[in-house]
């Protein structure tokens, strides 16, 4: 016997769902469950849709990232995630689990339109991600993403948008010459710091330290990326003058409608800034690889740039941030120094 389920429907106050059985021969019988919120209602008619039909994609991924959330991920890696996974999977939400079990080159070659290869590509990523960890619930019986071939050449980290030095002595006259612009200050500790969009705006009055000239960043997005920060002294000025007279548990960035300013407001700050500056329209990541670049050629070794921007290793910071031509000259700078007498 088939058994379906419908609905929510009003009942008076109250909500219903019913229960259509089906028989061998046709025969049909409806049954009626009461109940007294259309949410309890819902949850209902998703829990029967779910046995009848097998889990849902989008009752899949909630099921996943409560796995990924306990495996420690942070607040800003979730919203990554469920952001792929519901772009990839969009037209697949409501239907069972099981449907898309050989539809993966098909869903990536949706994907694929209009969107960058670095982009689609880790669309592709999270899919293989939550193919992997479904199939090891045994709710799939292959991963659907797992033969799937990417499409496209990514775009090193190295390879990406930066300011050259006159844009960014340009971009920094502009913010000291607008104290009073919350952006502008935004963008200036982005350029000054190398740091993290969100790093930067999760930051309270207590994080700035040594009247202004030490910023301490907590944990992010791993272990290594708590460190201390010297902070110039211009932009320390204009923090100090943020904070002033304000409690330490205070955001140092406010928003318009919210306490602390998140950080898509920060990205239209900085694009905006950028904009009135006569500078390339770039996001505070942009800046990050442009205070990386100008270190590296001011003679920094790789270890203090990947120290100072959060990384584990040299290697990362070399490879996603810093531009090569920098970096080569850099190390000829030094070479040159050992070779006069000097040190590296």
């Amino acid at each position: 016997m088939r058994k379906r389920a419908h609905g929510p429907y009003r009942h008076g106050r109250k909500w219903r769902v019913h229960f259509v059985s089906v028989g061998p021969r046709g025969d049909r019988t409806t049954t009626y469950e009461i109940f007294a919120s259309r949410s309890d209602a819902q949850k209902c008619y998703d829990d029967a849709t779910d046995e009848a039909q097998g889990i849902t994609v989008i009752s899949a991924i909630a099921a996943y990232l409560e796995a990924v959330r306990a495996r420690g991920a942070r607040p800003l890696t979730m919203l990554a995630y469920e952001g792929r996974l519901n772009l990839l999977l969009e037209s697949y939400l409501k239907r069972p689990l099981r449907s898309i079990q050989h539809r993966g080159a098909e869903l990536y070659a949706a994907a694929v339109v209009g969107r960058s290869p670095d982009a689609h590509q880790n669309l592709l990523t999270a899919g293989r991600l939550f193919g992997k960890w479904c199939l090891k619930q045994r709710w799939l019986r292959a991963n659907p993403f797992a033969d799937v071939e990417a499409i496209g050449r990514r775009v090193h980290g190295a390879d990406k948008v930066r300011l050259t030095v006159d844009e960014s002595r340009k971009l920094e006259a502009w913010c000291l010459a607008h104290p009073d612009d919350q952006g502008a200050v935004l963008t200036l500790a982005y350029l000054y710091l190398g740091i993290r969009n969100s790093e930067l705006v999760a930051r309270d009055i207590r994080d700035l330290d040594d009247n202004g000239q030490l910023l301490w960043i907590g944990r992010t997005k791993s272990t290594s990326g708590r460190r201390k920060l010297r902070v110039p002294e211009a932009l320390g000025a204009l923090l100090r003058e943020r904070c002033d007279g304000r409690p330490g548990d205070a955001p140092i960035f406010t928003g318009d409608r919210v306490a602390r300013m998140p950080t898509s407001a920060a990205l239209s700050h900085v694009r905006r800034v950028c904009g009135e500056a006569g500078v390339p329209v770039v996001p505070p990541q942009a800046l990050r690889r442009t205070q990386s670049s100008l270190a590296t050629e001011a003679g920094e070794t790789s270890l203090a740039v990947a120290r100072h921007l959060g990384h584990a290793s040299a290697q990362v910071a070399a490879t996603s941030y810093v531009d090569r031509d920098s970096a080569a000259d850099a190390q000829g700078e030094r070479a040159l120094r050992v070779i006069r007498g000097g040190k590296a």
